[in-house]
């Protein structure tokens, strides 16, 4: 759509637009390469850049207006061009919600954060609040579905701009709802700002991202930030909850504000901490799960596709989603049925001997553990593993991997996943220094194959039937990184190749 400068910018928080005027505004970028007639141009100052330095060429381009923090960054330039704010940050992504005509509000907005799960939580809930209200459209790791069209994403959580122009074409498109991943990175740098949300769906924390947010307790605190995005009580509408996994230890001490909370407890065997909604008993097989849940005392029932113990985790999450937003119980468990499985995550694949292939994203160790671990509950055959850590990342959850592969898995395989601009096999070698501080005689049962086909191919051909072997870190992704190139690489589609190579 189209708005004037001033009609854009009027009552934005921290925004000193008094001299803003007529010029029509059709986008809002933070990137200084789409500046030009119409644009809007916000100069935000990130990790390895700042966009105060292209201001002056924003305006140069046509840029009716542009946004800075300091007006100097732009020497002379006209008043009602250049717009000052205390904080550029959260503007981007304010202003595009705008010129999109706070598209939010008119959607069942359901958001998902947290370490593990995010991607299957949020394909259950575009799928189940697609079946209870309407065409769902979904935002995340995967992909971007705007209810017309499907396709690759190349961020977790988008920019702003892009953010709120998708869910702008979610509504033209007729969509009822939206489901969506919000990664750490989004919300502590504000992409999402102005964002209201219906449920907000915390699953669990533990180590990655330590890269950029250094520590535990600062990646906790941007994790909780999506508690500010919930939307208040309006016309008549309750307000925002936050769903929140309360066997999680981290995740207990979350401040939610005095916001309408509803937990959950997945794990049966685990004490439940005061808990809404809980698993009392769970059938894992191969085929699907089973489950028997309370829900304030009430029994309900589960039946799903989906397998292994995290899974338990997602559905249930997914579950107390639906019941925050106050849909029927029974109908939330008939919708989280229908559910297929998730692109890359615990995907299943058949061998010709009777073994299985199971890819799956995982690329932390505590993810790593659990698909190890649903993998070895649905097995009596061995556990072999593929698997690797991507480069220019934390480095010390390396060795972290390589000891967990070395205590859960019978045989593995250390291999290249998104090696960047580091060596591969100097990658191998710290992963590698996970197994040596393993006891267990298995750990010594370790390859290093830096090629990752060459790695996937031998544990193919190692394995027996009745035999698990999990190929882990990449999940979905259709590509392999090594230094400046990006080369077409599926797990999925190398298995897939080798099967049809080795038939019975």
């Amino acid at each position: 759509m189209e708005l004037t400068l001033a009609a854009l910018c009027r009552d934005v928080p921290g925004l000193d637009a008094n001299a803003a005027g007529p010029a029509p505004v059709t986008k809002v970028t933070a990137d200084s390469r789409e500046a030009g007639p119409g644009v809007v141009f916000v100069a935000v100052r990130g990790s390895s850049g700042d966009g105060h330095a292209f201001a002056a060429a924003a305006l140069a381009a046509g840029c009716p207006a542009v946004v800075v923090e300091d007006r100097a960054a732009v020497p002379g330039g006209d008043p009602a061009q250049v717009l000052v704010a205390a904080d550029t940050r959260p503007l981007p992504a304010l202003l595009a919600r705008r010129l999109a005509g706070d598209p939010d509000r008119s959607l069942c907005t359901a958001a998902v954060t947290g370490t593990n799960g995010k991607t299957t939580t949020a394909f259950l809930l575009r799928t189940s609040l697609g079946a209870l209200r309407g065409r769902c459209g979904l935002v995340g790791t995967i992909e971007y579905d705007d209810g017309h069209a499907c396709v690759p994403a190349p961020l977790t959580t988008p920019g702003g701009p892009v953010f709120f122009d998708l869910l702008g074409r979610m509504v033209a498109n007729g969509c009822r709802g939206v489901a969506m991943e919000l990664s750490s990175h989004a919300l502590d740098q504000g992409r999402t700002a102005g964002l209201e949300l219906d449920v907000a769906v915390m699953t669990n924390l533990g180590r990655d991202h330590l890269d950029y947010h250094h520590d535990l307790g600062q990646y906790l605190a941007a994790k909780a930030r999506i508690i500010d995005l919930l939307r208040p009580a309006r016309d008549g509408q309750p307000e925002g909850a936050v769903v929140i996994n309360r066997q999680d230890e981290l995740l207990r001490t979350v401040d939610t504000k005095g916001r309408r909370a509803l937990g959950f407890a997945a794990d049966p065997r685990l004490p439940a901490h005061g808990a809404e909604l809980r698993v009392t008993a769970a059938a894992l097989r191969m085929d699907g799960t089973h489950l028997d849940l309370d829900w304030n005392g009430r029994t309900l029932a589960l039946d799903s596709p989906l397998v292994g113990r995290f899974n338990v985790e997602n559905l249930t999450a997914a579950l107390a989603a639906g019941l925050a937003l106050g849909h029927e119980p029974q109908a939330c468990c008939a919708a989280l049925a229908a559910v297929p499985q998730v692109p890359g995550r615990l995907e299943r694949l058949a061998l010709p001997n009777g073994a299985i292939a199971v890819v799956d994203y995982a690329h932390t160790h505590d993810a790593l553990a659990a698909v190890l671990g649903a993998c070895r509950e649905l097995t009596d055959g061995r556990l072999l593993a593929v698997f690797g850590c991507g480069g220019d990342r934390d480095r010390g959850k390396r060795p972290l991997m390589g000891a967990v592969v070395a205590r859960d898995a019978d045989l593995a395989w250390i291999t290249s996943d998104n090696p960047r601009s580091e060596d591969p096999p100097s990658i191998c070698a710290q992963i590698a220094e996970g197994f040596a501080a393993q006891p267990d005689p298995r750990a010594r049962m370790s390859r290093i194959v830096v090629d990752r086909r060459s790695a996937i191919h031998e544990a193919l051909e190692a394995a027996r039937p009745g035999d698990i072997v999990v190929i882990a870190g990449k999940g979905h992704e259709d590509y392999q990184l090594i230094g400046k190139q990006r080369l077409d690489f599926d797990d999925r589609q190398v298995v897939r190749e080798w099967v049809e190579a080795n038939p019975r």
